[in-house]
């Protein structure tokens, strides 16, 4: 438990600074961020599996097979954890004084929060550049607003109101563009309604210039580790809204004359591609007509 003053008025506004990252991933995918560890020893690099589901809806009750759901397949998407750590390191400086503990909330949450959030982006930016571009789902260097409506409509399974676009941030700015073209507002929720998805999500850095993401077909996963070390004070701390869990402890240093405080976290994605061929959900990766 964290006892701290400044720590322990640090959490709102930790929770706070991350939350636009949270959001984010929210509107992309299903989440399982327990505290908990679920039955295993999860340590960077852990393989672990979620559900990604492609079934799209509940078949009536079968008596033949006592089952509600007798269409559809439910995979289990490979995740694997990797270790993210961000800290305030103070140096000279009592952490248990309250006269520090402005200093100590305004510093260690931001800057713990923009790490993680950072590190999260990252991951979910390596999953989806990761999926297979195999669907043969294309659009031209500088396309039109009506082929950009267009999109991936000749595939029979894909269900574009349930279903978001994710894109990099040069092919936003191409997007907004067209929207302007047309006198159109250029909100990301403008453009998904223009477009006829549930979200446009912009993720910077993404290699892919947009993908297509079906409900259920990634998902995302945190944890926190389990304290073996004696540190000089330890906590989790969850967000009530997202249900976040992130590790904090307090390190000394006594080399350095410091006191380390991090916060700490095993986060994971896991993606569905749709290949070749596909007749069931999964990511398409958009690519570019030659």
């Amino acid at each position: 438990m964290l006892t701290s003053p400044g720590l322990t008025l640090a959490i709102d506004a930790l929770f706070g600074n991350i939350k636009p990252q949270l959001d984010l991933i929210r509107r992309l995918g299903a989440t399982d961020f327990a505290a908990e560890n679920p039955g295993v020893d999860i340590k960077p690099g852990t393989t672990m599996k979620m559900p990604l589901s492609s079934v799209s809806e509940a078949l009536a009750f079968d008596d033949d097979t006592n089952n509600y759901l007798t269409g559809g397949d439910t995979s289990y998407g490979t995740l694997t954890c990797t270790h993210f750590l961000q800290g305030y390191d103070m140096r000279g400086t009592n952490i248990d004084a309250g006269v520090n503990a402005p200093r100590i909330k305004q510093l260690f949450s931001m800057r713990v929060a923009t790490g993680l959030s950072i590190a999260m982006q990252k991951a979910l930016k390596t999953a989806l550049d990761g999926t297979t571009a195999s669907t043969g789902v294309k659009i031209v260097a500088a396309p039109t607003l009506a082929q950009y409506d267009a999109l991936a409509a000749d595939i029979t399974w894909l269900d574009k109101l349930n279903s978001a676009l994710v894109v990099n941030g040069a092919e936003f700015a191409i997007l907004k563009g067209l929207m302007h073209g047309a006198n159109l507002s250029a909100t990301p929720a403008n453009i998904a309604q223009e477009l006829g998805f549930r979200d446009v999500i912009v993720v910077p850095g993404m290699t892919a210039r947009a993908v297509i993401v079906p409900v259920s077909s990634i998902g995302f996963m945190g944890r926190v580790p389990a304290i073996v070390a004696d540190y000089k004070e330890t906590g989790v701390e969850t967000d009530p809204d997202s249900g976040l869990a992130i590790g904090i402890v307090v390190a000394n240093d006594q080399g350095l004359n410091r006191q380390v405080v991090n916060g700490d976290l095993w986060f994971g994605v896991c993606a569905k591609s749709a290949n070749a061929g596909a007749t069931e959900a999964g990511i398409i990766k958009v690519g570019t007509q030659n």
